[in-house]
């Protein structure tokens, strides 16, 4: 999953890092660049140090990816609501923090710095502190017509919502880590002429032992499942689900899993038993 949102960075016009103000306080500069003793050098330079604290690992990663790819990024500093509660002067932290990125990260091929703009924001508590950055996203993202009908509600097709009322229907049911090994995709769509929607999902799991959870759980969650896909993309006409149950202990793995945006991974037989 997370190598397919990396690829995706390939050709977008811009991309944003978010990073939690509190955290970078609170655990950053966690060890010195260089180890020290009574002001003497006693050993070798620590890469990225100031990223260190096991609570910023996600961050360094990011970090040492956009160092790699050498494209620009712009840093939104959220939760700065939180500094300010702690008597923290958010505009030198935010200058500090500007001062870190622009070292830290480096710059790029032709030399410029990767750090293009950072933005100290509070989304939740302080919306204005996003006006800045929409007008940016308005002067320098290309025009174009919409992607989507500017009616729209959402950008995730219908079959990714059918397949997703029936894992969070399964979620609701299972226990403990199974639900985060199992995966729900379509594999039949069929919009038949009485308006009926016709599915056939295929549940996905890891074992043979899973599988037959899996199995019981799913005659619990059918009729739900089936309303709310009737009434949330089908116009409340009615809807037949039929599953199949695959076991594929490697699914996790898979890059198809994660890339198909469309939520129809291959056309097969609808005669699925209940």
């Amino acid at each position: 999953m997370v190598r397919t949102a990396w690829k995706a960075t390939r050709d977008v016009d811009a991309m944003f890092w978010v990073l939690d103000a509190w955290k970078c306080f609170t655990y950053g500069d966690f060890i010195p660049e260089e180890p020290m003793l009574d002001g003497i050098v006693v050993g070798p330079r620590l890469r990225d140090a100031w990223w260190t604290h096991p609570e910023l690992e996600e961050e360094l990663n990011v970090l040492r990816r956009i160092k790699k790819m050498r494209k620009e990024v712009h840093v939104v500093l959220n939760k700065i609501d939180l500094l300010r509660e702690m008597d923290v002067n958010v505009d030198e932290f935010s200058v500090q923090m500007r001062e870190r990125l622009l070292k830290d990260l480096g710059s790029t091929v032709e030399g410029g710095p990767l750090l293009k703009s950072l933005w100290p924001t509070s989304v939740l508590n302080e919306p204005d502190t996003l006006l800045p950055i929409r007008k940016w996203l308005c002067d320098n993202l290309p025009q174009q017509s919409p992607i989507y009908p500017v009616s729209a509600v959402s950008d995730v097709p219908a079959r990714v919502v059918a397949s997703e009322i029936t894992r969070e229907k399964l979620f609701g049911v299972l226990n403990k880590e199974l639900p985060y090994v199992t995966a729900v995709v379509n594999s039949v769509w069929r919009e038949l002429p009485d308006g009926r929607l016709a599915l056939g999902q295929k549940v996905v799991v890891k074992t043979w032992g899973q599988s037959r959870i899996v199995k019981g759980c799913l005659r619990q969650i059918t009729a739900d499942a089936e309303k709310e896909i009737s009434e949330t993309i089908n116009f409340g006409k009615p809807v037949e689900l039929h599953f199949k149950i695959s076991i594929e202990p490697g699914w996790q793995d898979d890059e198809e899993y994660y890339s198909d945006v469309q939520g129809l991974l291959g056309e097969s037989s609808l005669a699925y038993p209940k």
